[in-house]
């Protein structure tokens, strides 16, 4: 295995001399020149990522129409090009079997390229979460980051970045539905903690039910209580029309009817006025 990388001295250099925005500032003003698609790629890092279609369709009209104004950012790699910046105008102009688009190149070492990836995935690192689940997992694996270098440069903590990583552990189905953005990132990291044949229930009551985080919580919790005591809750539920919420200081009760709100008070507090 090869050395483990140590940007700590890079984020350093980097940050004082703010090179991402001399690299983009720079190669944005220059009208570069026109590469055919198919000689470009995805950089290694990215090569996992997805973009929804539904999210482009304004850019993808304006490519259509006009082709790609702004030059992409690529670098030489042997005999092809990886893209640096740029990505979804390039998987337009791709899916749109564009022959030519217009690119700037650099020479941009993996060190810069990490850091470039890295310092976009606050906000960006093309939207959906997954897509820094592969990167930050390609990070780790192949280019031997650590999870706390990539936890410093993309200006989150290392429990966020161990969270996003464990999103690999999620069923298909349910990577399926976090792909597809039918289910949210919060949704998902409740799923992930749970095993296989439980995730693909949960899923299911997910788009059936529209459940919100807090109540996929509420039921992982009562999968851990012993079976008796949830036969009791779910007795108490049934006879007093009532939804229970127990986290570990508070008791919430839900009612769909203020009838049976106030039938239940009438029942259990009976100094209760209406």
């Amino acid at each position: 295995m090869a050395k483990r990388r140590n940007l700590a001295s890079l984020i350093k250099e980097y940050q004082e001399t703010d090179v991402i925005s001399s690299i983009e500032k720079g190669y944005q003003k220059e009208s570069g020149i026109l590469l055919e698609v198919n000689k470009i790629r995805f950089n290694n890092i990215s090569r996992n990522h997805f973009f929804n279609d539904k999210n482009l369709v304004q850019l993808s009209s304006s490519i259509e129409e006009r082709g790609v104004l702004s030059p992409i950012l690529v670098r030489k790699k042997d005999d092809y090009y990886e893209v640096v910046s740029g990505y979804k105008r390039y998987y337009i102009a791709k899916k749109l079997h564009l022959d030519k688009i217009p690119v700037v190149v650099r020479e941009i070492n993996d060190d810069l390229l990490i850091y470039l990836v890295l310092s976009r995935a606050t906000h960006k690192l093309h939207d959906n979460i997954l897509n820094k689940t592969y990167a930050f997992e390609i990070l780790t694996k192949e280019y031997n980051v650590s999870r706390k270098d990539i936890a410093l440069i993309s200006k989150i903590s290392i429990s966020q970045v161990n969270n996003i990583m464990r999103l690999r552990n999620l069923n298909n189905e349910v990577v399926h539905a976090l792909r597809k953005e039918k289910i949210s990132y919060g949704q998902a990291r409740v799923l992930v903690n749970l095993d296989e044949e439980k995730q693909k229930e949960y899923l299911s009551l997910i788009l059936e039910n529209k459940l919100s985080v807090h109540d996929i919580e509420n039921l992982a919790k009562r999968e851990k209580r012993p079976s008796s005591q949830i036969k009791d809750i779910e007795k108490f539920e049934s006879n007093n029309k009532v939804k229970l919420n127990i986290g570990r200081k508070s008791l919430t009760f839900k009612f769909k009817k203020i009838s049976d709100l106030k039938l239940f008070i009438k029942e259990h507090f009976n100094d209760f006025k209406d």
